[in-house]
């Protein structure tokens, strides 16, 4: 029995848990973040606007139907109580109404803009799913490097304890490879801290906890943007961005809701036609009756207490607070493209010159060991040495991070973000390697400890 349930044990264990790498958790999140699949719906409801506004342009049809007993409860004695039925058919076609047309371009207008409002949803959640995954490798290698620095503090502390018992070393020396240990150790909790808020944020996009994710790959080419002119990229950004599509399509919005106010000052024209039957048994005996209409129906505005000519001024001002909106957001966009685009160019450079400082660190910190050894160096030199060595590890970590955010950010604010980018900086990850989350956790780390 002991073993069946182990058996189940391990059986309910690996369900819960899985390996993840960024192109799959984009497809989950696809499939289950409540905000996109929101968004899904919203965009669904507004392509419904097409229909709605079409509706404006076409006839107007109705059937109506009456049937009703008259009972006479005082009146002559020849006035018998009857049945009335009454069958009417009619049917409207406008031939000039501005305010209609209108109605169509606007609601037309309203359905782009939800299409625009969806396209800018999806490269949102591309980017939050992809920001969050790397979020938590980069919490994951924090927490390595801060647990190989602990380990190399602590044999510093156990080497400057047996130096100063043989004499060789101070107790400043051990108070300084002591403090280097405790400042780790705050580190370290620091670091898991960390990984703990990024996992918390990455279930809410694919609602899960992954047991296991995919590292960055040792050997990442980090290319320049293509292309590789600033200007190129604005221009880019302005033909693509769906939010400032958005935008010009809100400001068409507001000129079309102008045409329709000015469009309730003038008269409007329409083809009537009606069918009517009706059958009335009466005291007196009549034949049924049928007749049928055409006209032409004019509908002139006279006058509405000034609520009109409101409305048009409002629907102008509202046309220049949109053409507002649209530049602000297009001087955003600039502003956010340039930035991430200079960003991106300067994590390229600090990545190589921190690859070179590393070597230099490395180097460094095997010359103070030698020199510790031939007594021309102290402990506090060495403890110097690796710490800027792991402080260059840490910053040349964060540089490459650094990359990839700012890389997902200007094809964001771009326009140009989709699953393809997915796929490519999914290339960045080792398949054949796994960092594990679930030992990680904060228990882990206090049982390590």
């Amino acid at each position: 029995y002991g073993f069946l349930v182990l058996i189940l044990f391990f059986g309910v264990f690996l369900q819960n848990s899985f390996a993840i790498d960024l192109l799959q958790a984009y497809d989950m999140a696809v499939g289950y973040n409540p905000g996109y699949l929101s968004q899904g719906f919203e965009y669904k409801a507004s392509q419904t606007y097409k229909m709605q506004g079409l509706s404006y342009l076409l006839p107007q049809i109705s059937l109506s139907a009456n049937r009703s007993k008259y009972d006479f409860l005082m009146g002559p004695y020849y006035y018998k109580n009857y049945m009335s039925n009454t069958y009417s058919l009619s049917a409207q076609q406008y031939l000039f109404n501005l305010s209609s047309f209108a109605m169509y371009k606007e609601l037309n207008t309203k359905a782009k803009m939800g299409e625009y409002k969806f396209k800018d949803a999806s490269s949102q959640l591309t980017y939050n799913v992809a920001q969050s995954y790397f979020d938590v490798l980069s919490a994951l290698d924090q927490i390595n490097l801060t647990k190989m620095e602990k380990k190399s503090a602590y044999e510093d502390l156990l080497l400057a304890k047996k130096l100063f018992k043989a004499g060789e070393a101070t107790l400043v020396d051990v108070d300084d490879a002591q403090s280097r240990y405790d400042i780790t150790s705050s580190k370290l909790i620091e670091a898991q801290n960390k990984l703990e808020i990024s996992l918390t944020k990455f279930k809410t996009f694919i609602g899960k906890t992954p047991h296991t994710i995919s590292p960055l790959k040792s050997n990442i080419d980090f290319k320049y943007p293509t292309p590789s002119k600033l200007e190129d990229w604005i221009n880019i950004a302005k033909q693509n961005s769906p939010v400032i599509k958005y935008y010009e399509q809100n400001v068409n919005y507001y000129k079309h809701d102008l045409t329709k106010a000015i469009g309730d000052q003038l008269p409007s024209v329409a083809l009537v036609a009606g069918y009517t039957y009706t059958n009335t048994s009466t005291y007196v005996q009549t034949p049924t009756i049928k007749y049928a209409s055409v006209g032409i129906q004019i509908n002139v505005p006279i006058f509405n207490g000034g609520n009109s000519i409101a409305r048009i001024d409002e629907a102008h001002y509202r046309v220049k607070q949109a053409q507002m909106d649209r530049e602000n957001y297009i001087n955003n966009v600039e502003s956010s493209v340039s930035e991430e685009f200079l960003n991106v160019s300067s994590d390229i450079s600090k990545i190589e010159s921190l690859k070179v400082a590393r070597n230099a660190a490395k180097t460094a910190l095997k010359a103070n060991y030698m020199g510790l050894k031939a007594g021309i160096k102290t402990v506090a030199d060495v403890i110097n040495a690796q710490k800027q060595l792991y402080d260059v590890e840490n910053q040349l970590l964060q540089a490459k991070y650094s990359y990839i955010s700012d890389m997902f950010k200007l094809k964001l604010y771009a326009g140009v973000l989709n699953g393809d980018d997915v796929e490519f900086f999914n290339t960045y990850l080792d398949p054949h390697n796994e960092l594990p989350v679930i030992n990680n956790s904060k228990t882990a780390v206090a049982l390590e400890e």
